[in-house]
């Protein structure tokens, strides 16, 4: 800055003014300092400039990398953190929540002390991670996506999963169908175990068995949810239709009929639960439920700036957004199923 000053023949502070756009500085003032920078090859200190703030410039984002990284779920999420980002100085840091830096509180602590983060967004934690409290107590500006945690100092943003997944059990239901089987997500995400519930209440509200050998533990694995199905759909006595708790496993289920010879919907009904990218071109269409992955992202990033600098008076956000019921053509109403196969 002091180059810039001495060839503008400007005061620092003006220099530093127009560098980084705050203050009052004359449009003449501002174009000599933005040709000076380019002669001089300047580039902003972006650091140094956090730091005299107080300030990382940095989110941590904290999820499980096994099995979730790179999914269309986490992906949305990510492109809406950074749409909530745009056009400030802060960036995302990723950690691994599986990592033996989040196996115990103190390790927790000094992990956010020494790489100093200004928020954390926590992604689809596990019912049992304790890291989440721990945070919360070191008064870091946190937010959980895809989660419901017990603690009512800790915001989350989540999708109405249960209600998303009554609504797809019922459309099965409403189709005619009686014997529905049901895939199962990870027992220790509270998004699984809320659908799973559902699933069994709307069974339960219509006096319909739920078969428990037709509960398929598929992990939202596309491969457990084949080689679950691959049974469950050899039986003589076997289900008309199937919910699938998450998309991944719809297209397990999907594959295993194929290879069964059996075809969707005429031979077996099927419903998801995401609505991923391209739920809409397999064969058949999926019918699903559409959760706003996306905003879940946006939102959070948007609370995450307000409460670091205070804009929101600290408050708590503890929202659920609605689930969408999607109808496409891997549904049928079962007396059609009959008449399709003709």
């Amino acid at each position: 800055m002091e180059d810039i000053a001495r060839l503008t023949q400007l005061s620092k502070m003006t220099v530093s003014r127009a560098l980084t756009n705050s203050g009052y500085v004359s449009q003449e003032a501002r174009d000599k300092v933005q040709a000076a920078a380019s002669q001089l090859n300047y580039e902003f200190n972006f650091i140094g400039r956090q730091l005299t703030r107080n300030k990382t410039g940095l989110l941590g984002v904290i999820t499980s990398f096994e099995g979730f990284v790179g999914t269309y779920y986490f992906g949305r999420i990510i492109e809406g953190l950074q749409q909530g980002l745009a056009g400030t100085d802060y960036h995302l840091t990723l950690y691994d929540s599986s990592s033996e830096s989040f196996n115990d509180g103190q390790k927790c602590a000094k992990l956010c002390h020494q790489r100093r983060v200004d928020g954390l967004a926590v992604i689809a934690p596990h019912t049992d991670d304790d890291f989440i409290k721990t945070f919360s107590d070191l008064q870091v500006p946190i937010i959980v996506i895809g989660g419901s945690p017990i603690h009512k100092t800790i915001s989350y943003i989540d999708v109405d999963n249960f209600g998303g997944a009554y609504a797809a059990t019922e459309h099965l239901i409403h189709l005619g169908h009686k014997k529905i089987g049901f895939i199962a997500g990870l027992a220790n995400l509270s998004d699984a175990r809320q659908r799973q519930e559902a699933f069994e209440k709307a069974m339960a509200d219509h006096k319909l068995p739920v078969k428990p050998s037709w509960i398929i533990e598929g992990k939202y694995q596309t491969r457990l949810a084949f080689h679950g199905c691959l049974d469950l759909l050899s039986q003589d006595d076997r289900p008309t239709a199937i919910f699938a708790s998450n998309d991944l496993m719809a297209l397990g289920v999907m594959d295993a009929a194929r290879t069964l010879g059996l075809k969707i919907p005429e031979d077996l009904s099927l419903v998801g639960f995401d609505d991923i990218r391209g739920a809409d071109m397999t064969t058949p269409p999926l019918t699903t439920v559409h959760q706003p992955s996306y905003q879940f992202g946006k939102t959070s990033a948007q609370y995450l700036l307000k409460t670091i600098t205070g804009a929101d008076g600290n408050g708590v956000l503890r929202e659920k957004l609605p689930a969408e019921l999607v109808i496409r053509a891997s549904t049928m109403t079962l007396g059609m199923h009959q008449k399709a196969k003709r």
